[in-house]
């Protein structure tokens, strides 16, 4: 008996991975695959974990759309880290930055939180973008934004221009280099 198209009863995986891929390319070129990316990056505001599984979807995304398309796939991106940063923003509003830290004590502990809040003390909304293009979670960004009185939608314009420069060049690199990528995943150059 199959369960799924990828495991059986048992466990067995019933494809390959070179089958379970091409079927994953098949799924990403479609036309409303962006949308997934979107509800992706705005789950992985509270799912942590699922960072490297959006971002290689995106890049499959961007790589199948090409360069005339993978900017949706960006903006996209981009979207769903200000919905899910919003959303967040209201948590922080509704419960206080306190029990924010007490939910994510590893994120605040980090050097991140001391780098967010140099860069937003030296260059306000510039320095916000800069940390929304950086691969790093946002969490502290959004508090420090509470904690300062900064208003919750200069913070999360920062989020959204930072993560769509982020995306744009993630897509770029994925577009205007695709060779690199089978290099990668062969290990052999073409």
């Amino acid at each position: 008996m199959m369960i799924s198209p990828l495991f059986d009863a048992r466990g067995t995986a019933t494809m390959s991975p070179k089958a379970m891929l091409s079927g994953l390319t098949g799924q990403v070129a479609k036309p409303w695959f962006p949308l997934v990316i979107l509800v992706l990056s705005l789950a992985n505001v509270f799912i942590v974990f699922l960072s490297g599984g959006v971002t290689a979807l995106f890049v499959s995304t961007c790589a199948a759309r090409g360069r005339k398309g993978f900017m949706v796939a960006a903006v996209c991106n981009a979207l769903g880290a200000l919905l899910g940063y919003w959303i967040f923003g209201e948590i922080v509003e509704r419960n206080g930055t306190d029990w924010v830290k007490a939910q994510y004590p590893d994120v605040f502990a980090s050097d991140n939180w001391q780098r967010v809040q140099d860069a937003m003390r030296a260059w306000g909304w510039i320095g916000a973008v800069a940390i929304s293009a950086a691969p790093a979670p946002l969490h502290p960004l959004v508090v420090f934004g509470a904690l300062t009185g900064v208003g919750r939608w200069v913070m999360l314009s920062a989020v959204f221009f930072g993560r769509l420069i982020k995306y744009a060049g993630f897509g770029f690199v994925a577009t205007a280099a695709p060779g690199t990528f089978r290099w990668a995943a062969k290990g052999k150059r073409e």
